[in-house]
């Protein structure tokens, strides 16, 4: 299996880094960087933060993708697969989306979203007459 070096930097004391939950699993879990419950209601869209930056190395992505356990509950990632790429070095967001038709409470340090992580390709473009 490849290994990539992705370096992260804690931005709050509270934020968990990403972490995988088994040997073989091809997404680490990413929890929010919240100090108090979050309520999403039904429909609603909120970008919620993790507390790190990371650093992807050059020809290398980050998909940031919904969680089956937080998805039978009715929260999704709003853009997934959302794309990280080496030159977002910034906090990382996730965009949750509440499509069930109930308000959802967000715990503090919940486990919201999988981070998966690909080589890119890019494509050449010749236009054709």
């Amino acid at each position: 299996m490849e290994q990539i070096q992705v370096r992260f930097k804690k931005l709050v004391p509270w934020a968990q880094l990403p972490a995988y939950d088994t040997h073989g699993a091809a997404g680490c879990d990413i929890s929010v960087a919240l100090q108090e419950d979050l309520t999403l209601y039904p429909n609603e869209v909120r970008s919620v933060p993790a507390g790190f930056a990371i650093m992807i190395p050059p020809g290398y992505e980050a998909q940031i993708r919904s969680r089956a356990g937080m998805a039978r509950k009715g929260i999704v990632v709003a853009n997934a697969p959302g794309t990280v790429d080496c030159e977002n070095t910034g906090e990382l967001h996730v965009l949750l989306l509440n499509v069930s038709d109930k308000p959802i409470r967000i715990l503090p340090g919940q486990k919201v979203a999988q981070m998966v992580f690909a080589s890119v390709v890019r494509a050449s473009f010749t236009e054709e007459s």
